[in-house]
């Protein structure tokens, strides 16, 4: 009788059992950060993009028509911004579709052109959203939703 109980048939079966829940939360929670990442990362090289665009001369609408190519996305929305920069002073958004930023038809010219993606925008697809949030059970979630999105370029006088 002493021993089949002091047998140790099953006990790695237990142990595997007892772990395999953590290793799946950290393996899938991984993934999720991984794509979240790699979203973020897709939006910030469509953002330089599309700031590469207005340097050379690109209306607003072409940067932004760039940064929806680069993303691989339908539509953003009217979160993809356009910006330029004089100096110091604090960026000024850039609107009209036909305008080209580098080239102004009055005030100063600016030396820099900035295009990106403002994530925190209520028309920004839901999709999106979605993928900047990392649910790990037992865990609470991680945002990257407060990630700046932008590129920046000179402008090419």
């Amino acid at each position: 009788m002493r021993t089949k109980l002091g047998r140790e048939d099953g006990a790695a079966a237990v142990e595997f059992a007892l772990i395999v829940g953590v290793l799946a939360m950290l393996l899938f929670g991984m993934l999720q950060f991984g794509v979240a990442f790699f979203q973020l990362q897709n939006l910030r090289a469509a953002s330089r993009e599309g700031a590469r665009i207005g340097a050379v001369d690109g209306t607003v609408s072409d940067i932004q028509a760039r940064v929806l190519n680069a993303a691989g996305v339908s539509t953003l929305g009217n979160a993809v911004y356009v910006r330029t920069r004089t100096g110091s002073a604090t960026p000024a958004t850039v609107s009209g579709a036909t305008t080209r930023p580098c080239r102004p038809t009055s005030g100063p010219t600016p030396d820099s052109v900035i295009a990106g993606v403002n994530l925190q925008d209520p028309t920004l697809p839901g999709g999106l959203k979605d993928a900047f949030t990392v649910d790990i059970p037992l865990m609470p979630s991680i945002s990257l939703m407060s990630a700046q999105v932008q590129g920046e370029f000179r402008c090419e006088h």
